[in-house]
């Protein structure tokens, strides 16, 4: 007993040695990231998907290599700007799968930056290597001075939308899709249902798409100083070599990355010190009496439960839970903030979900200004969250709008026999106890029934849209049954209030409780960004959530993804 007592107590011991080793580390590193020298070039690398998301834990940084997030670079340029140690910005710019709401975020970041007289400077290995490059050259563009690689391209050829459809696949496995809906724009449903772009879905796609290619024609031609009709002759014309694009006035100059770094390491003939993202962000920041305005930030598609992570294809990803987002709403009430900036990048999901968080945003701008600011999409059950606000901030790029509703099942009972050999033994019970089941296609008062539940949900959603923007309900349903608009759209449709970044919704935020736009404030985020063991099992949480998805399809039922769900189109 006492040898089993001794070695507790060293097992207690050596872990509390541990944490305290721990502790002096992390100390340490705070301790020297918060001193900066004088005169610095802030070196950025801006790649991938730049999640959302706010400060990760020193600790888990420690750990490991975590991504750049869209919000550490919103906060490191804002704070670059204005603070005088930073003379120059350096942004090496790999291949990015953010959204363009989020490219043009950064940008007017870095267009800031210019314009307060730092020396801002962009490197592109290429703009794509065989394969489009528009969003990393639009956020290049931002930049004074632009410098390609040696072997690179600028391959800014425009956009064009491709919409996936899966109903000759259905067709071929012998399952019937059955989804009515609200509205011919609601185009959702059409995923399962169609082989094409109905009318009305190809007539919504060219909007969005002439807006889009509208606002990256104009980028390019107000950051490289060009006519935007030159702009457009040049797109026609790409993909361009190097050579061809210094020539066009694209770029400024071709080299490799090396001598790209020596060449902005100086500065009124300045050596200037390298800092990079992360130590920079642990080096600033207001004191502690500053004002708090709380972040909540909801990303993914809107699920009823708790926030998590799904690795099914198309459907899956992160997934925002209306009780995770309902209790971060409640502790911002007592947390002593003066403004929140609910930060929504959501598709939608479930319309029960988003009615949920929805009160507990009517009931926080009861207390103290709530400003959205819409990431790359914020659309149907994401829009439904977006109205319970105080004011509405979009990008011109963001996906928004998509007031719709659609729901249904697939038939898959032919399947089964047909394909699998599987047979089901059936007992009849009530008239609709399988309605939601995933067997047998609806009767004709089946599916009238589920167009009057749909037909309620279409109406609630308008109602409150109605009263969030002072409209009538005629005048919501003439933008509405599914239609989706960009930012800069939906701000002529009545549907936002202003177009900006996190930046601009920051500020309004300010303003709205009384401080000034430039007033500096502290951040909190909320929910509380997971640790790396907790983001562990949220993963294997997600395999749990598919193996759950595969043991209801057996048994005939399969969930959707929600009946306010707005489908991915995809713009390249």
């Amino acid at each position: 007993m006492r040898g089993g007592s001794k070695a507790v107590v060293a097992l207690v011991v050596g872990a509390a040695v541990l944490a305290a080793g721990v502790a002096v580390v992390v100390v340490g590193a705070v301790l020297v990231a918060r001193r900066l020298p004088g005169h610095v070039v802030l070196a950025l690398d801006v790649a991938g998907s730049l999640p959302e998301g706010g400060p990760r834990p020193l600790l888990s940084e420690m750990l490991g290599e975590p991504p750049v997030t869209r919000q550490q670079l919103a906060d490191a340029l804002a704070a670059a700007a204005t603070d005088p140690r930073i003379r120059a910005v350096r942004v090496r710019v790999g291949p990015l799968e953010a959204g363009f709401a989020t490219v043009q975020e950064v940008r007017g970041l870095l267009a800031r930056l210019a314009g307060q007289g730092k020396d801002t400077a962009a490197y592109l290995e290429t703009a794509g290597e065989f394969s489009p490059g528009n969003r990393e050259y639009l956020l290049a563009s931002a930049c004074r001075r632009v410098v390609l690689g040696p072997l690179g391209d600028v391959n800014l050829t425009g956009l064009s939308a491709r919409v996936p459809f899966v109903r000759g696949t259905l067709d071929r496995l012998g399952i019937v899709p059955e989804f009515p809906g609200v509205g011919d724009f609601k185009t959702a449903r059409f995923f399962f249902t169609e082989k094409d772009l109905t009318p009305a879905d190809r007539e919504m796609t060219g909007w969005l798409l002439a807006s889009l290619r509208g606002q990256l024609v104009s980028g390019v031609a107000q950051s490289r100083g060009l006519p935007p009709a030159q702009v457009q002759d040049l797109i026609a014309r790409a993909p361009l070599t190097g050579e061809e694009a210094v020539a066009a006035g694209l770029v400024d100059g071709i080299g490799d990355w090396q001598e790209f770094v020596e060449s902005t390491r100086t500065a009124d003939g300045r050596r200037l010190e390298e800092v990079s993202l992360r130590r920079y962000l642990r080096a600033v920041g207001p004191g502690p009496g500053a004002p708090l305005v709380a972040v909540v930030v909801v990303d993914g598609a809107l699920v009823r439960g708790e926030s998590g992570y799904s690795p099914l294809p198309v459907l899956g990803g992160e997934l925002a839970g209306a009780d995770t987002i309902a209790e971060a709403l409640r502790a911002v009430r007592e947390a002593g903030a003066v403004a929140v900036v609910l930060r929504v990048n959501s598709p939608g999901g479930s319309a029960v979900a988003a009615e949920s968080i929805r009160a507990e945003v009517v009931r926080t701008a009861a207390k103290m200004p709530v400003v959205v600011s819409m990431g790359d999409v914020a659309a149907s059950g994401g829009y439904w969250i977006a109205c319970g606000a105080t004011r509405i901030v979009a990008s011109p790029a963001t996906l928004t709008g998509s007031i719709g509703v659609y729901g249904g099942h697939l038939a898959m009972a032919r399947f089964w026999e047909e394909k699998l050999g599987v047979t089901w033994g059936r007992v009849d019970g009530d008239p609709n106890a399988d309605m939601f089941g995933t067997l047998d296609p609806w009767t004709p008062a089946q599916r009238a029934t589920a167009e009057r539940l749909l037909q309620r949900v279409y109406q609630a959603f308008v109602s409150r849209v109605a009263a969030a923007r002072r409209m009538t309900p005629e005048e919501v349903d003439a933008v509405g049954r599914g239609r989706v608009f960009t930012g800069a759209q939906a701000l002529e449709k009545g549907l936002v209030d202003e177009v900006g970044g996190f930046a601009e919704a920051l500020g309004t935020a300010k303003e709205l409780a009384g401080l000034g736009r430039e007033a500096a404030v502290r951040l909190e985020f909320y929910p509380r960004y997971p640790t790396v063991w907790e983001r562990l099992l949220e993963r294997l949480g997600g395999a749990a959530r598919a193996g759950s998805l595969a043991r209801l399809l057996a048994e005939g039922r399969a969930p959707l993804p929600g009946v306010a769900w707005m489908p991915p189109i995809r713009i390249e």
